[in-house]
């Protein structure tokens, strides 16, 4: 008789093949799951597990901080209170090639750290940046890109919704993940605008004719003041957010509702968001929440089918078994997140892998605030990486329906080379990760 922990590969294969076969991927999980609970202890317990764990799961506490964070982020897209970000950003980089193209990146940063979602990054920044570049004749494959990349940025910059679903899952505080998230996502902000950079200065066509915004002297320095000062209302609400994180006055759920509400709160002061605006945001917001939770729920049938059957505990002892160990874990974590990324999606990867790679996180004497880090950077590659690549759609809906998806996918390319060199780093120097959460520990 085969061993459950065999069977478990099984019903992975089977999950893998629904989703090719384009069943949802929540439905797919809840199908396998249940398949395997009913195989391994019977029918009438997989059903009473079935009735009770997802529910168990969905009705976390922190799990509140997500449409919080959603909502603050929707808030800022559809008020435009983000909009001086990236005015900022495009005097501060006007004379460097590829200037526009850098100036996107950096303000999806930014805005990353006032709405924690990738999608609102990208759709949000796209859609002041997009038709500024193409004004200036940028090439619409580099103009996708940025967009779609630079949008990623939103997972690793605080506050970050992947690291509360993570810090959920493992039990770890939610304020410590986003400390150690702040250098890696700094680090591929600079890793991608120096991407930008170098393709540019090769290429100068693809940053357009016209060397953009070339002004100077008093009339760039009234428009940089200008900037500046409407600039307020997003730097309150980081401050707000970040106070209220960092000085322990809030904890992630009530940060996310604090920022929800400075976000209204602002814009309606700014007079910035109909009524209509609010309501698609809250909306979308529901809409969203309700995604994340159902792919949240199938993946909790999923992993408890592969806790019975011992299949976290067989794959750590498989990594940890070899002389080669390290390597070897390195080599099949990564290479697990990264095929699971191409046709999962994110959430639905972090909530089907970590579990079972946990195990052995924790018997190579690895930290699991890196382990956060590592496994929500291969999420954001996967965010990038075709066929399911999330942000690369969300990208081509904002270039025109005839610009081949092709074109986006070569231009992606490239970024995704900064994405092995700035994995190679953090693989193999733990501490950059770690650095500042031990640092405001102290």
């Amino acid at each position: 008789m085969m061993a459950p922990h065999h069977q478990a590969i099984i019903f992975i294969i089977l999950f893998l093949g629904l989703v090719i076969f384009r069943v949802p991927v929540a439905f797919a999980l809840i199908i396998s799951g249940f398949a395997g609970l009913a195989s391994l202890i019977g029918m009438m317990p997989a059903l009473a597990l079935l009735s009770r764990s997802p529910m168990e799961f969905a009705a976390s506490w922190e799990l509140s901080a997500v449409p919080m964070f959603l909502l603050m982020g929707t808030i800022v897209a559809k008020s435009g209170i983000a909009d001086a970000l990236f005015d900022f950003f495009r005097l501060l980089f006007s004379r460097l090639p590829g200037g526009l193209a850098i100036a996107t990146n950096f303000s999806c940063a930014g805005f990353g750290a006032a709405s924690g979602s990738s999608l609102a990054a990208t759709v949000g920044v796209g859609r002041l940046a997009v038709p500024y570049m193409e004004r200036f004749n940028y090439d619409r494959g580099l103009i996708g890109a940025v967009c779609g990349c630079g949008g990623t940025l939103a997972a690793l910059i605080p506050p970050s919704i992947p690291f509360i679903v993570f810090a959920i899952l493992t039990e770890q505080s939610a304020l410590t993940l986003f400390t150690a998230g702040i250098v890696p996502g700094l680090l591929t902000a600079f890793a991608y605008a120096g991407v930008i950079m170098l393709r540019c200065a090769l290429n100068p066509s693809l940053a357009g004719d016209v060397r953009e915004e070339s002004n100077n002297g008093d009339h760039h320095d009234e428009d940089m003041k200008s900037v500046l000062f409407r600039l307020w209302p997003i730097t309150l609400l980081a401050i707000i957010v970040i106070a209220g994180l960092y000085g322990g006055f809030a904890t992630p759920t009530e940060a996310g509702g604090l920022g929800a509400c400075t976000a209204l709160s602002i814009a309606v002061l700014r007079r910035s968001m109909s009524m209509r605006e609010f309501y698609e945001a809250v909306s979308e917001t529901a809409v969203t929440t309700a995604a994340i939770l159902i792919i949240a729920v199938g993946a909790s049938v999923l992993t408890a089918y592969l806790a019975f059957a011992g299949f976290p505990s067989y794959v750590g002892q498989l990594l940890s078994g070899s002389d080669a160990s390290t390597l070897l874990f390195i080599i099949a974590m990564s290479a697990t997140f990264l095929l699971l990324g191409m046709i999962l999606d994110p959430l639905g990867v972090m909530l089907l892998a970590t579990p079972i790679f946990l195990p052995a996180v924790t018997a190579h004497g690895y930290e699991l605030v890196w382990f956060a880090v590592i496994v929500v950077k291969f999420i954001e590659i996967g965010l990038i990486t075709p066929p399911v690549g999330l942000n690369l759609f969300a990208a081509k809906s904002l270039l025109p329906p005839e610009y081949p998806f092709s074109g986006l996918i070569r231009a992606v390319f490239w970024f995704l080379l900064a994405e092995i060199f700035v994995m190679s780093i953090l693989l193999v120097f733990p501490q950059l990760s770690l650095w500042l959460p031990n640092l405001l520990q102290t």
